[in-house]
């Protein structure tokens, strides 16, 4: 589980780190609407994903909790052998 949310964190960070490249400079939102849409909802997937698995496991539901913290991961490495 700790592991997974580092991993989690790690992606929350390069996704902060690549967002210059998305919305076109640091000035704002002013990208393509499917790549600030697209970077945006994965973003929120990134947050909300382990937040939710935090919950599961406090509430004993330690097989949902790892599937929900490792799902941004591993959709991550999916997206990058597919080459998306």
């Amino acid at each position: 589980m700790g592991l997974g949310l580092l991993v989690d964190a790690g992606i929350v960070i390069l996704l902060i780190a690549i967002s210059g490249f998305v919305f076109g400079g640091p000035e704002g939102a002013r990208g393509e609407a499917s790549a600030v849409m697209g970077w945006a909802s994965t973003l929120g997937i990134t947050l909300l994903s382990p937040a939710m698995g935090l919950w599961m496991w406090r509430r004993g539901r330690r097989d949902l909790a790892l599937a929900m913290v490792w799902l941004p991961p591993l959709a991550f490495m999916l997206g990058l052998s597919l080459g998306l």
